[in-house]
């Protein structure tokens, strides 16, 4: 230690500071490294989801439900769900969160419609939900979905296996070019 005997009244209060601060250091460098802290409160909700279903078989990754205002009473679920499973996965309806109807869509020829034949995910294998394709339609609720709100949905597939998605951001999104037409079925 270079010091000076001039100065020898602030050589404690120095060596207090340095091992106030090596211990701040070392307490932060453990904090760090420890793996029951994986800094969970940074993950994106399209990651929560992913964490939340993992279990189950089936993930939605990229998920959210289209932002909407009170002037609309529709809007959109869409993302990527993939199964993780060896089995296929049939989807033959949905529910929810919000107070409202919910249907598996699809859209031929530019006419949005109810798919008859529900939402099928291969062995290994995903499905995309965007605007113009299969989607997830939620029906009949007149209340704002703002920005940053999240929803669930819960899947129901053909053997009665339930799957439920949590924490679905709401965001907003350009319109999409579908016609809303009666289609035959």
């Amino acid at each position: 230690m270079n010091t000076t005997v001039g100065h020898s009244v602030r050589r404690p209060k120095s060596l207090r500071a340095t091992a106030v601060a090596l211990m701040g250091v070392t307490a932060l460098g453990l904090a760090a490294c420890s793996p029951s802290e994986e800094k969970p409160s940074e993950q994106t909700a399209s990651e929560s989801q992913t964490a939340d279903n993992a279990a189950e078989g089936l993930t939605f990754e990229e998920a959210y439900v289209g932002a909407k205002g009170t002037d609309k009473d529709m809007t959109a679920v869409f993302g990527k769900l993939v199964n993780n499973t060896d089995k296929d996965i049939h989807i033959v309806s949905a529910s929810g969160s919000l107070d409202a109807k919910y249907e598996l869509h699809e859209v031929v020829d530019g006419v949005m419609q109810e798919n008859p034949d529900g939402l099928r995910i291969s062995a290994g294998g995903d499905l995309e939900l965007k605007p113009g394709g299969d989607h997830i339609m939620i029906m009949g609720y007149s209340e704002e979905i703002a920005a940053g709100d999240d929803i669930t949905v819960t899947l129901k597939a053909e053997d009665g296996t339930e799957y439920e998605l949590k924490n679905i951001p709401a965001r907003v999104q350009q319109s999409s070019h579908e016609h809303y037409g009666d289609a035959p079925r």
